[in-house]
């Protein structure tokens, strides 16, 4: 017997009264909890030259860049503040160390005597920004795998209304979606801390945060590693 492909069908039960008609999610072998209005297909080109919106394969729309850069932004926020919080006595000494050489070179500039080296400078804060950005590293894995895995999205995706799927099926995520999503985006920050290369990994950031934008899936480099898409939300 031919098994009926997972995907959005007309829902076999009955819809309230004055409701439009609903489709329900197939998952291949029984009929889910998912519904979703009976979406209107609006061809490319169709009448009025209008575009049809980018969707999942099962007509979830997906979410436009600047949505996506909104919650990137919020996150960014949280974690920065997390990050801060929990590194306090690393961030202090890093401060403290910056204003000593500032003041050293003013003194120096207004002396006409030679300023502090650099190389000490380096010498002196490398350690403790080793410390600090491995405690940022750490808030962003905790952050994000924690959100994605609980509610298939961070707070700055909730906040401007997004979520986190697999491209081809709705529901939650898997680990191994939500563990390879993260090491994939973060890729280029680890990168980062290598001596000699530490500048592609700013540069391949800048490509998976921009790719989205000509991808015809709207898909970035770490959600196509992952089969995922960003969403909006259903009401």
């Amino acid at each position: 017997m031919t098994q009926t492909p997972a995907g959005w069908y007309v829902d076999p039960a009955p819809a309230p009264a004055g409701s439009p008609p609903r489709h329900r999610w197939w998952d291949g072998h029984q009929w889910t909890e998912h519904v979703q209005p009976a979406p209107r297909p609006t061809p490319y080109g169709g009448p009025g030259g209008g575009r049809a919106v980018a969707t999942t394969p099962d007509g979830q729309r997906l979410a436009g860049w600047w949505h996506r850069v909104g919650a990137y932004v919020i996150d960014g926020i949280i974690q920065a503040v997390i990050a801060v919080a929990a590194g306090w006595p690393f961030v202090r000494q890093i401060a403290a160390t910056y204003g000593d050489y500032f003041h050293a070179a003013m003194r120096a500039s207004e002396n006409g005597t030679q300023p502090p080296g650099t190389a000490e400078l380096v010498g002196q804060v490398v350690g403790s920004l080793a410390a600090y950005g491995a405690i940022a590293i750490a808030v962003s894995f905790v952050y994000n795998v924690a959100f994605l895995k609980a509610l298939q999205a961070t707070p700055g995706k909730l906040l401007v209304g997004l979520r986190v799927r697999l491209r081809e099926r709705p529901g939650s995520l898997p680990w191994r979606a939500v563990l390879l999503r993260w090491l994939v985006q973060n890729a280029g920050t680890i990168v980062a801390v290598v001596p000699y290369i530490g500048s592609a990994g700013g540069l391949y950031n800048l490509l998976d945060d921009l790719w989205p934008l000509w991808d015809e899936k709207k898909q970035a480099i770490h959600d196509k590693a992952a089969r995922t898409n960003v969403v909006l939300r259903r009401g």
